[in-house]
């Protein structure tokens, strides 16, 4: 059986932080120290603040909706 991961019911505030899947697949990531990283198997979720970047990092963990894109993608 294959479970869906990304359509979850939002939780009450306090909960996991909730970002949007931008974009995955193969990905190049530019940083200001590392230049251009490859990753042949990447998500990239967007939060709406620091703060919720910040608790998903703190916590090792975060939800996700899927962005405009990927529902594009979905139903192609």
């Amino acid at each position: 059986m294959r479970q869906r991961l990304t359509d979850h019911k939002p939780r009450r505030a306090g909960g996991e932080p909730l970002g949007t899947l931008q974009d995955a697949g193969e990905l190049a990531v530019l940083t200001p120290n590392q230049g251009e990283t490859r990753h042949r198997y990447a998500l990239v979720v967007a939060f709406e603040s620091e703060e919720q970047l910040r608790r998903a990092i703190d916590g090792h963990q975060c939800r996700y909706r899927n962005g405009q894109r990927i529902e594009e993608l979905r139903h192609e």
